[in-house]
């Protein structure tokens, strides 16, 4: 098993990880409100709380800090247990879509949510490094289902869950962020029911009367 599909973060490593991602969420923040150009990074420090110095340890830039540190991407805590099999999901999707609800609930405990095509929208630029956290995203994603099922390296079935749950998280976010309605729920609720929906498209179609 994996060192960090096994290991719970201690409190130096839990502060840290608050500190990353609160740098990331009030970048976004400012990116959406005033551009990259809008903003400097003694400001993003001074409203965080940490020196400079403090910033440069965790990002080379404020792109870098937009995009987000790749140990971030997924709750640590939650992923060592989906890779241990801690959870009564009746599928293997069921059990990604609650790791990805983990991780979303993580992330924004305390923030207001950032839509990431409002990012994209503002700063065209950033999309190619977005992508590039994505794939990276995808991979770690799919070494956890590879470890869980006890699949080769390389099973197309764990690119193939890993991919389907990618997309079916883009379009509950799609939904949360663009459709007035679907405020009435929340992320969870909606990734849910977009499980539910891709498990009956997949069921075996009924005999003909």
């Amino acid at each position: 098993m994996s060192e960090s599909a096994k290991s719970t973060p201690g409190l130096r490593e839990q502060r840290m990880r608050r500190t990353r991602r609160e740098l990331c969420h009030r970048a976004r923040q400012l990116t959406v409100e005033r551009g990259l150009a809008g903003f400097t990074i003694d400001e993003l420090c001074t409203d965080v709380g940490v020196s400079r110095r403090t910033f440069f340890n965790y990002f080379e830039g404020k792109e870098a800090a937009v995009v987000g540190h790749d140990a971030d991407g997924l709750d640590e805590e939650a992923l060592a247990a989906f890779v241990r099999g801690d959870d009564e999901a009746p599928t293997l999707l069921d059990a990604l879509a609650e790791l990805a609800i983990t991780t979303v609930s993580a992330w924004e405990e305390g923030h207001e949510a950032i839509d990431p095509h409002a990012l994209v929208e503002r700063e065209p630029r950033l999309l190619p490094h977005l992508i590039g956290a994505g794939r990276q995203l995808e991979a770690r994603l799919v070494a956890a289902i590879e470890e869980r099922e006890g699949l080769r390296a390389g099973d197309p079935r764990a690119r193939t869950a890993a991919v389907v749950i990618g997309a079916l998280v883009g379009s509950a976010g799609h939904r949360f962020f663009d459709d007035p309605e679907s405020r009435r729920e929340d992320f969870a609720a909606l990734l849910r029911e977009s499980v539910t929906a891709t498990r009956a498209a997949c069921a075996p179609a009924s005999a003909p009367a």
